[in-house]
């Protein structure tokens, strides 16, 4: 007791120093500080009501950038027109004939695969009434047939069958193939299509793409699992971002599934997801097995396709996969109740795009005005031409072969007198 009270006047002192260095060190440095006489004060006149929007910046973003029609027609020949786009995986076709169709900003294709191993795209229109040669999302036929007059095509594109027609002079199947899309299949896979009428287009730089997939082994070997398309009401830019569907894959329960990896999912891995400019995303955690990849299909300016592909690199139990399927479909459809309603919170009802953009982060916010940049570019090469520029349309066919072929199928119409009311889709 002695001992603790001669050590009293001690502590004392300490904490007093210790006060007083405190309240200098907490007083900002100011080296070299002018003399009072050198100091120049500038009075700053306050800012009145009316000239507060003076000083602040206008967007460059249009008003109706999630809504307005003329921008999403801006956006099929500026971006989707021009742009390589990654639609699939190699993975997702196993044999000859196999094939997926999709409806990317109103231009419709197939994706197939052929006897050669390879997979091509074509649009999914006949090259002769322009219907569809396929309605199905996907399937597998090494022949895809024009319900209308019988035209089919073979994986190749290739017009195979054309009923009626061999008696026209001069008519030549190998002129009436399909349509094809230049088509691209990376090293780890992934298929890109670029819709440009060109006879040649470059490739898509894939060397970052290839690199996240062989640090999460994917490759063309993985097996595809399953797939659906969702419709949404929101326009596709409205979920560009980076963290708007991390987690959907967060349920409870985790241990009975052997994949239960992935449903911890990525917020505590952010190095197993990646995007793709301008619609693609892709999630994976290497512990799991899995991995999939996340599509959004701009139907129109305030509609969207949200397509998912689930992908694997080992077997998985059917009834796991069920239950995993279920429950990520199941949060998918959630999350994007969530989003449509904020849209239609903000931009139906109140026409504000703004706020919308003004929540995004910096990354989310640079993928807006990459947009943005490139129908600016598109619109001053269109100014300059003085019309509109539509890099995927093809010049119609005008010669008196053709007139001939049509006027052939005018009376084939005529013979069956209902005309287009006796299709069978």
């Amino acid at each position: 007791m002695e001992s603790l009270t001669s050590s009293f006047p001690a502590l004392v002192a300490l904490l007093a120093g210790v006060t007083f260095l405190y309240r200098v060190w907490s007083r900002p440095f100011v080296w070299n500080h002018p003399s009072p006489a050198k100091i120049h004060h500038e009075v700053i006149p306050a800012v009145t009501q009316n000239e507060t929007h003076a000083v602040s910046k206008e967007s460059d973003f249009p008003e109706d950038w999630l809504a307005g029609k003329g921008v999403f027609e801006l956006e099929r020949r500026a971006l989707f027109s021009k742009a390589w786009v990654c639609l699939s995986h190699r993975a997702r076709f196993s044999k000859a004939g196999d094939y997926q169709s999709i409806d990317l900003a109103g231009f419709p294709i197939v994706l197939i695969l052929g006897k050669d191993s390879v997979v091509r795209a074509f649009h999914n229109v006949c090259r002769h009434r322009a219907y569809p040669v396929t309605k199905k999302e996907c399937g597998s036929s090494t022949v895809l047939g024009c319900r209308y007059h019988g035209w089919s095509y073979n994986t190749y594109g290739q017009l195979i069958r054309a009923p009626h027609f061999d008696s026209v002079p001069g008519f030549d199947k190998a002129q009436n193939g399909l349509f094809a899309v230049h088509t691209f299949t990376s090293n780890s896979g992934f298929v890109f299509v670029n819709f440009e009428t060109n006879a040649t287009a470059s490739s898509p730089e894939t060397e970052v793409l290839d690199t996240f997939a062989c640090r999460n082994r994917i490759s063309p070997q993985s097996s595809w699992v399953s797939g659906q398309t969702l419709e949404a009401r929101f326009n596709w830019k409205t979920a560009l971002r980076s963290k708007q569907f991390q987690d959907v894959t967060e349920f409870e329960d985790q241990k009975a599934s052997p994949i239960g990896a992935l449903l911890s999912y990525l917020q505590r891995k952010p190095e197993g997801s990646s995007f793709f400019f301008p619609i693609t995303s892709l999630f994976t955690t290497p512990s799991s097995g899995c991995w999939f990849s996340l599509s959004l299909l701009p139907l129109s300016e305030q509609k969207t396709s949200v397509r998912y592909d689930l992908y694997s690199y080992k077997k998985l139990e059917d009834e796991a996969t069920k239950a995993l399927l279920a429950k990520f479909t199941f949060a998918l459809k959630e999350k994007i109740a969530e989003i449509e309603a904020e849209y239609d919170s903000y931009v139906i009802q109140k026409g504000d795009s703004m706020s919308l953009l003004s929540k995004l982060d910096p990354e989310d916010a640079e993928t807006q005005q990459r947009i943005l940049n490139l129908l600016k570019e598109h619109k001053q090469l269109e100014k300059a031409r003085g019309t509109e520029v539509f890099p995927a349309t093809r010049e119609p066919r005008t010669n008196a072969k053709y007139e001939q072929a049509e006027q052939l199928c005018r009376e084939l119409d005529c013979q069956n007198g209902t005309g287009q009311k006796n299709l069978s889709w």
